[in-house]
């Protein structure tokens, strides 16, 4: 029938169904309701990635692009397949739900976790998108499964237990081999976050060890990182190690003051050692964000999270003041 016929066919029932139905109907006639392409939004913009930060010692190396290194290598186009915002709440943790909540709210298609105390907020608030974590060191804390392939449908990711030294020996031996004369080594860490904890903790058992003592000093926010690394200098540490998103979130004054004390400054962050840090001991988080973003690409291509298995990363990397400050582009993502 055509359009007209069917028009008619409408009036002449109007009778019947009533004329606000019929016109209602008659005004709908002739057209189908319009469903986003696949992978689109109703308004037409590509899938939202929503990466979320526990804090900002890390640079975009370690993330944005190591993971568009992983999507272009599933023929994904930032800007065609996908779009990525970036949100961080800056070393103030309690600020982690409510960027969660918002990524949620914006319909993103996958969020992507940035360290463990993200993750950790994420398991507990997000439960129906698909999360991706990076730049972690340990998911099964955080409640995101018992192994590799055992974990929550909605999760998977990179991590590098104890951020490539498990045991935190690996540090304490880059402590010594760049200060020989090395007896006492002070730790900043953060004492809300129980990774900050448990690595310093594992620092300080393994320092016996080796001979060395270990002073400590909490850093719960930003504002602590003067008080804290003179609270350490006063007890004469030759070294000083950081753990945390509150402690890392206080490096330009830590440094400040170390520098002042000519006591040498060592982090988990290549970043750091950009800013003042005389050396960083650290997994190769390139490589593991290139693998997060095929990870990613294959969800945003319908695959569930709970089929791809959280991904180990092995590999580690030491950098030293001086060295060249440009960091090298992210690798191929591994299979």
């Amino acid at each position: 029938m055509t359009g007209q016929g069917v028009i008619r066919q409408f009036l002449i029932s109007a009778p019947k169904l009533g004329l606000a139905a019929a016109l209602v109907l008659v005004a709908g006639c002739g057209k189908t309701a319009e469903k986003p392409a696949p992978g689109k939004t109703a308004a037409g913009a590509p899938p939202l990635i929503a990466l979320v930060r526990a804090a900002d010692w890390m640079g975009s190396e370690w993330s944005e692009d190591a993971i568009k290194v992983g999507l272009q290598e599933m023929n994904l186009e930032e800007g065609k397949d996908f779009q990525i915002k970036v949100s961080s709440a800056q070393g103030d943790l309690a600020n982690l739900p409510s960027l969660l909540d918002a990524a949620v709210d914006a319909k993103a298609a996958v969020i992507v976790t940035l360290q463990d105390a993200t993750l950790q907020a994420a398991v507990q608030r997000v439960k129906n998108v698909p999360i991706v974590f990076h730049v972690l060191s340990d998911p099964f804390a955080a409640g995101a499964g018992t192994s590799d392939s055992n974990h929550l449908a909605n999760v998977t990711g990179v991590y590098s237990p104890g951020f490539g030294d498990p045991e935190q020996m690996r540090r304490l031996e880059l402590i010594k081999r760049v200060v020989p004369k090395a007896k006492k080594v002070g730790i900043l860490f953060s004492p809300g976050e129980p990774l900050s904890v448990s690595l310093k903790d594992k620092m300080a058992e393994s320092a016996k060890k080796v001979g060395l003592s270990v002073e400590s000093a909490p850093i719960n926010n930003v504002s602590e990182g003067t008080d804290a690394t003179n609270a350490l200098i006063a007890k004469k540490v030759d070294a000083i190690e950081i753990y945390g998103n509150a402690a890392h979130s206080a490096f330009e004054s830590i440094i400040q003051v170390a520098k002042a004390a000519k006591v040498p400054v060592f982090s988990p962050s290549p970043f750091e050692v950009m800013k003042g840090a005389t050396a960083a001991f650290y997994p190769d988080f390139q490589e593991g964000g290139a693998v997060a973003g095929k990870m990613i690409g294959r969800i945003l291509k319908g695959e569930s999270p709970a089929t791809i298995p959280f991904y180990r990363l092995e590999t580690t990397k030491t950098k030293m003041a001086g060295e060249d400050q440009a960091a090298p582009a992210a690798p191929a993502a591994k299979q």
